[in-house]
């Protein structure tokens, strides 16, 4: 299955969350959800048809990144558009990762990066880990929007509005902080993983120091939402703000990384 199937999936589901923040009907909701499974599947097939054809996972390119990226964000939001009560943040999600996909969609093909030798099973590890702590921290994001907006309701004394029927700020802010504690605990796992293979296959630094500076600032932002927690007790708001600067952030680094150092994505081994 190709990735239009999934960009269209995505199109249709996401207008359909839209409509949702408006017209709150059962029936709706439970077409929605089959939807969102189903564009999940289709994105899976097209993502393992990539992964066949090169043999090898298929994060060589930016575009290729981005598109695993995106489909590990919507596993990672599948719980929550699930339940009654968060179903809506898709309404928030997917027309965002439509529109990358429509942008990455023409680059992607099967790569010709080759990637042989001893320690493959680490590389993978450790791009799996990364690209799974990116996709929480996407939820984070995504989640940080909706409470500003929220609060932003409840501030105004806007209850009247649609839109005021998003999910109660107490949660958010759970699914905040659980967001931000399994993204950081991924880019973690994932920064060792990478370190150890690195270095059993020998492996110059200079030659991945934009993506390990790139790694330990993303690393150090999103740590700091999570000490700040704990420290100083920040919650709600602050978290939120310092979650989307560090998300801003990450797309700035991920950027301008690619753009000047091009090659940096796909490692050959021969």
């Amino acid at each position: 299955m190709s990735i239009t199937a999934a960009f269209i999936l995505y199109t249709l589901t996401g207008l359909g969350f839209i409509t949702y923040l408006f017209v709150r009907a059962d029936a709706l909701l439970l077409a929605l959800k089959i939807l969102y499974g189903l564009s999940i599947a289709a994105h899976a097939l097209s993502f393992s048809t990539l992964w066949r054809a090169s043999g090898q996972l298929p994060v060589a390119t930016p575009m290729e990144a981005l598109n695993m990226l995106i489909l590990f964000s919507s596993v990672a939001f599948m719980p929550l558009v699930f339940k009654r009560k968060t179903a809506i943040l898709a309404a928030f999600f997917l027309p965002a990762a439509s529109i990358v996909l429509a942008f990455i969609a023409p680059s992607l093909q099967a790569g010709t990066e080759v990637l042989l030798g001893p320690h493959r099973t680490w590389y993978v590890l450790h791009t799996l880990s990364v690209i799974a702590g990116e996709a929480f921290f996407v939820v984070a994001a995504i989640v940080s929007v909706v409470y500003l907006i929220h609060e932003r309701i409840i501030q105004k004394g806007s209850i009247h509005l649609r839109l005021s029927r998003l999910p109660p700020l107490t949660l958010l802010d759970g699914i905040l902080y659980g967001s931000l504690a399994l993204g950081f605990f991924s880019i973690t796992a994932g920064m060792i993983l990478g370190g150890l293979w690195a270095s059993a296959v020998g492996i110059a630094l200079a030659s991945i120091a934009p993506k390990v500076l790139a790694g330990a600032l993303m690393w150090l932002v999103f740590g700091l939402s999570l000490h700040q927690r704990f420290a100083l007790g920040w919650k709600g708001r602050r978290t939120a703000i310092i979650t989307l600067l560090g998300f801003i952030l990450m797309v700035l680094l991920f950027v301008g990384i690619n753009a000047a150092f091009p090659e940096s994505h796909g490692i050959r081994l021969i």
